[in-house]
């Protein structure tokens, strides 16, 4: 028999407000990107505007100290509170930015490196047919693709961030569905999670020409990709009742595919450009002085005719439409403008803590990095890991050694037979650099790396040594040897 009744529940849900959404997703847009949302932002909403067209410069560039304290008091993460139109009249919008004088120093900004992947997967993925929601999971799917085009983060992981992000309640079959679409993008094959997985997309993209060799091909990759990839072709022939004729028909298609989509891919500089987010300068008296690359970003501002408009139409019989449309553009041009400023904010206080654990990366060059992981600069500013991520997520820093991507100056750590603490990128150079000496006619397999390794100090096991060969796209020794 069915009880009907009522209960409470108490229950805790965290729910983002439309401000927070907007200021993460600010906050994750690299330079340029940023320069067309605001630009975008100016056409939609008439109650933005340019600032007079006067030159600006950052009140003072930051000066940044060798310490190991963490800062007293973090900046925290956003609170967008109601601000009354007079608030606005000759508001500054907290930019602190002042005119340039003769006696500011002028960084010279290095020549805009050749584009990575990350704008020109984007432009596309606009193109595809999916709702706004999907092209934001989109947008987190592409922000994880590495310089070999492959997807190496679990794709649970992005939709958990995807939803806390932007509020919203996608699935890993929605992931998927979007990651496949993905796949189909220039280069196809992007945003594979493993070798199988590129070459499939990339046979399954060709056209068929009357031969069956695409046909052979998807049947290899597909149901014998283990035997084919250590050559076991005897078993491959086999195992699916083939020729060996066949076999080799077949490998001379998937000769032609590209095991790595990514790898070289650049556009032409004159169409589109990686620029640096921040700008790390050594000055004589050997302190680091930081500066955010605003250089070409348009300053806004609320603009004070509608200011005034919405104030009259507070007194008069405006008709309602008119208010309500006054009103939303106002709320919405506030939220952009604090959202900005928390994000130049939040971006400047997550690079300081960057420069003060790494500091001989920025002094020395990038093979003095130091381990360093999300958790660190977390905790070093108060604010979260996924804050973090978002920071440094297809973002770039122009440094006296060239310009670096900031995910780069993240690596894990080992131990020395010392007790010293080394990053993990600095293992991995010692592997590619030894794998790119061998002799290919007797290639290193991990156990002979990893007694190398040994007896130059490194505390590390052969199953790490795999992972990291494996981590760098480096074949095993059995797949290296040339006759």
């Amino acid at each position: 028999m069915l009880k009907f009744g009522q209960t409470q529940r108490l229950s805790q849900e965290l729910r983002l407000q439309p401000q927070q959404i907007l200021y993460y997703d600010l906050l994750q847009q690299p330079i340029f990107a940023l320069q067309q949302r605001l630009r975008t932002e100016l056409d939609e909403n008439p109650v933005l505007e340019l600032e007079e067209a006067e030159e600006l410069v950052e009140e003072s560039d930051t000066e940044l100290k060798e310490t190991d304290e963490k800062a007293d008091d973090p900046i925290d993460e956003p609170e967008f509170s109601d601000v009354d139109l007079d608030e606005f009249r000759n508001d500054e919008t907290e930019t602190r930015l002042k005119r340039r004088s003769e006696d500011d120093e002028e960084f010279e900004f290095a020549p805009p490196a050749i584009e990575n992947m990350y704008d020109h997967l984007l432009q596309q993925l606009q193109l595809l047919n999916f709702n706004e929601n999907e092209k934001m999971l989109g947008e987190e799917i592409i922000g994880n693709i590495d310089d070999d085009g492959y997807l190496r983060e679990d794709l649970q992981k992005i939709v958990e961030d995807a939803n806390l992000a932007f509020q919203m309640n996608m699935t890993v079959e929605d992931a998927e569905r979007v990651l496949a679409g993905i796949q189909t993008l220039d280069p196809v094959g992007v945003g594979a999670r493993n070798l199988r997985e590129c070459l499939l997309v990339q046979l399954k993209a060709r056209k068929q020409n009357g031969s069956n060799d695409r046909s052979l091909a998807l049947r290899i990759i597909e149901d014998g990709f283990e035997d084919y990839s250590n050559h076991r072709y005897d078993q491959l022939a086999k195992k699916l009742g083939i020729t060996m004729d066949d076999v080799r028909v077949a490998d001379a298609l998937i000769k032609k595919l590209n095991p790595k989509p990514g790898e070289g891919f650049q556009l032409p500089l004159e169409t589109s450009m990686v620029v640096p987010d921040f700008v790390v300068h050594e000055n004589e008296q050997g302190e680091l002085i930081l500066a955010l690359n605003e250089r070409d970003m348009p300053q806004v501002r609320i603009s004070p005719r509608y200011l005034d408009m919405m104030k009259r139409a507070r007194g008069n019989k405006t008709d309602p439409q008119t208010k309500d449309f006054l009103k939303r553009k106002l709320e919405s041009a506030k939220w952009f403008v604090n959202a900005l400023q928390q994000r130049r904010q939040t971006m400047t206080a997550v690079m300081q803590a960057l420069i003060e654990r790494q500091r001989e990366f920025f002094t020395e060059g990038p093979d003095t990095i130091r381990p360093l992981i999300y958790r660190d600069i977390a905790d070093r500013t108060g604010f979260d890991i996924s804050t973090i991520s978002r920071v440094v997520s297809a973002k770039y820093v122009q440094t006296d050694y060239g310009v670096f991507r900031l995910r780069e100056l993240f690596s894990e750590g080992l131990k020395t037979t010392d007790g010293e603490e080394v990053a993990t990128r600095e293992i991995k150079n010692k592997i590619k650099a030894m794998i790119e000496a061998e002799e290919k006619t007797n290639p290193l397999n991990d156990e002979k790396i990893t007694d190398i390794l040994n007896q130059q100090g490194y505390k590390v096991a052969r199953r790490t040594v795999t992972k990291y060969r494996e981590q760098l796209r480096i074949a095993p020794a059995r797949m290296r040897r040339e006759s």
